[in-house]
């Protein structure tokens, strides 16, 4: 049976991750100096990133695709989204030492590549989403961190950090409720739970991501 509410999150979660994806390359494009390391550039593209991660979630539902490989690889395109995440972060703390930052983000996706690999994706998505868990939440916390001190400080004035901090709060809740809410209201109608309500969290926050990048602080006159 097909997981109706599943697929109708699903498809809002594409067109958040597109639309806001898109929204901050534009942003992107438009600043009179362009560099790859900029905010907007690597969060941009790592929201893109997560779209393939759905589209193969939706064709588990419809039963097109079932559990092996791909999904390794669906976990490891998300992991890639996160570690831009990060890299994006790196500017703020390790502005002048370019080259460090890029051999982390190298290192790191390596590292986890190879540990979602050897997840056995074919017996549990249960084990994956717990890794991913793992792996995302340091990721996760230091953007709150990160957005907290630069709003706290009043170090950049073209974004609302404490709108992307509490962004990443809401995503956060997302990802650790998500595990628990598969198992959650089973039935025919709504075979992976109540799965769906852990992706609608996660849409809301990535809206407030938005508007973290569109409303500039208050303290900027």
């Amino acid at each position: 049976m097909i997981d109706i509410p599943y697929l109708i999150v699903a498809a809002l979660k594409i067109a958040c991750f597109a639309s806001v994806g898109l929204y901050l390359l534009l942003q992107w494009v438009k600043l009179e100096k362009k560099y790859t390391s900029d905010i907007p550039f690597l969060m941009g593209i790592a929201l893109i990133f997560f779209i393939p991660g759905m589209v193969i979630d939706i064709l588990y539902t419809f039963e097109i695709v079932g559990l092996g490989l791909i999904f390794n690889i669906r976990y490891i395109l998300d992991m890639i989204s996160m570690i831009l995440f990060f890299g994006s972060l790196l500017s703020v703390w390790m502005s002048s030492r370019v080259k460090l930052r890029y051999i982390l983000i190298a290192s790191l996706t390596v590292i986890f590549a190879i540990i979602y690999l050897l997840v056995p994706a074919y017996e549990s998505l249960l084990l994956l989403d717990t890794v991913h868990i793992f792996v995302s939440l340091p990721t996760i916390l230091i953007v709150i961190i990160t957005f907290l001190f630069t709003y706290y400080t009043k170090r950049l004035t073209n974004v609302h950090g404490l709108l992307i901090a509490l962004a990443a709060i809401v995503v956060l809740v997302s990802q650790i409720v998500r595990p628990m809410l598969k198992g959650v209201a089973v039935s025919i109608i709504m075979p992976s739970g109540l799965a769906w309500a852990a992706n609608l969290i996660a849409v809301l926050g990535w809206i407030i991501l938005y508007f973290g990048f569109k409303l500039k602080p208050n303290y900027v006159k």
